[in-house]
């Protein structure tokens, strides 16, 4: 009697773990429907050849799963749910996964899959103890090790091609030279240098400017006076404009500064926080005083020479520009200034931008060119025409220049050079700035998922070396 108890109570225990094996295997043909079903969509939609054919692969390997599933299901005396029931049940799930555009994005869910379903087989192999059964489950885990593996390769591959595009993005040589938050981060530097001088230094700097800013507008009018009788005024002009750079070379070469020069680099200091708003007014002052006073030397002498130190053509052609300087009614004044404020300050951008003295030059030639050949009004080039004009008998009063020329003039440069270079270039730093920092957040995003996809494939071919 008790062999019978213990014989109905053997027969109980067999048909629970058969039940519970088929609920097991039930849970198993899902996943690989669910899986299946996956890679044969995501073939649909790459372009990418080789992983078109292995995902096919993938679902063929899948389907090769979900019928010995059956089978076993049906075996053990079960029925197996309907592949329908299945794919109802997981609708929502799979389309979300199907609308997963990034290929990188894609391996990632798909490794995760395979990720589960080894852990899900290594689990069962752990409960099961039907020999049929554990042949099954080891033959699909050994299957789905496989599969991790290659996507693990993969994901591996796609992350090593994406740092070395940005290793190229960021180590390309750009077209024109530095980036612009190459440019900003050098003139902060330059600035900082600039605005930590001494008061002598600073008026020293510009004194020199404003002298040797006027041989560039001696030579242009030399030119300019000589040629008029012969090509017309119109011409001369251009033959004249084409010399006046001289003086901005003087200027470059012998690291003298102008006013206008210092609407870029100090200011970007400043905005940088490494200097005080207070050494850049200084800067200003100082600057602006030197080149005066500059100019103002140069005028003198021209004047005390009583025309022996240059042709009169040359003093008649000044005349006639500084004439055509005074003559613009208040709101051309300004407008002239703006343009030449933008010119001079983007000059002192490229020269920053560029390598090299012949490109340097080229710059300097190219930006004074526009500025005399335009007449636009540069507070000192302007200035030391209107001041040789004054002082060597022109109509031209002082009072009429230091009223409305030069404050008028002083506001024009400053928008121009503050305005449409400095500050529009560093809106366009902080978009920069902000692109890099998304660059480099997302190299080390990728560096991360790099090496976690490295361990566990190490950790699939630990657990593949043991079957």
């Amino acid at each position: 009697m008790t062999d019978l108890y213990i014989k109905h109570d053997d027969r109980d225990s067999d048909k629970k773990k058969i039940k519970e094996t088929i609920l097991l295997l039930q849970k198993y043909l899902a996943a690989e429907v669910a899986g299946r079903d996956l890679y044969m969509e995501q073939a649909k939609t790459l372009k990418d050849p080789t992983l078109v054919q292995a995902l096919k692969s993938f679902a063929s390997t899948e389907s090769g799963h979900i019928i010995n599933i059956r089978e076993k299901i049906t075996e053990l005396g079960g029925t197996p749910k309907p592949l329908d029931e299945i794919r109802e049940a997981q609708k929502g799930v799979s389309k979300a996964s199907h609308q997963v555009a990034a290929p990188l994005d894609m391996l990632r869910i798909d490794l995760k899959i395979e990720e589960n379903a080894i852990n899900d087989y290594t689990a069962g192999l752990e409960i099961t103890s039907d020999p049929g059964v554990r042949a099954l489950l080891e033959n699909n885990l050994a299957e789905e090790i496989h599969h991790s593996l290659y996507l693990s390769k993969r994901i591996n591959e796609v992350l090593e091609s994406t740092k070395a595009r940005i290793g190229a993005i960021n180590g390309a040589e750009k077209p024109g030279g530095k980036e612009p938050s190459e440019i900003f981060k050098a003139s902060v530097e330059v600035g900082q240098t600039r605005l930590n001088r001494t008061w002598l230094e600073m008026s020293m700097s510009g004194l020199i400017a404003g002298m040797n800013v006027t041989f560039g507008i001696i030579a242009s009018s030399y030119v300019a006076g000589a040629t008029a009788p012969f090509v017309g005024a119109n011409i001369s002009k251009i033959f004249g404009a084409l010399f006046f750079p001289i003086g901005f070379i003087f200027l470059m070469i012998g690291k003298s500064e102008l006013f206008t020069e210092n609407f870029l680099v100090p200011v970007t200091s400043v905005i940088a926080k490494k200097n005080k708003i207070g050494s850049l007014l200084k800067l200003w002052s100082l600057t602006l005083i030197g080149n005066m006073a500059g100019i103002f030397i140069f005028a003198l002498a021209i004047a005390g020479s009583l025309n022996q130190l240059v042709p009169s053509f040359v003093v008649s052609h000044i005349h006639s520009v500084a004439n055509s300087y005074m003559s613009k009614s208040p709101f051309v004044m300004v407008l002239s200034a703006i343009f030449a404020g933008w010119l001079i300050t983007l000059m002192t951008w490229l020269l920053i931008a560029s390598s090299g003295t012949l490109a340097r030059i080229f710059i300097i030639w190219i930006v004074g060119f526009l500025i005399f050949l335009n007449s636009f009004s540069h507070i000192v080039v302007a200035s030391s025409e209107i001041l040789i004009a004054i002082n060597t008998g022109s109509h031209i009063s002082y009072l009429s220049w230091l009223y409305p020329y030069v404050p008028l003039t002083i506001i024009g440069n400053m928008i121009g050079g503050l305005f449409f270079v400095t500050i529009l270039q560093y809106l366009q730093i902080l978009h920069a700035t902000s692109s890099s920092e998304d660059i480099i957040r997302s190299s080390r995003e990728l560096n991360m998922f790099s090496r976690a996809a490295s361990k566990k494939a190490d950790e699939v071919e630990d657990i593949e070396d043991t079957l």
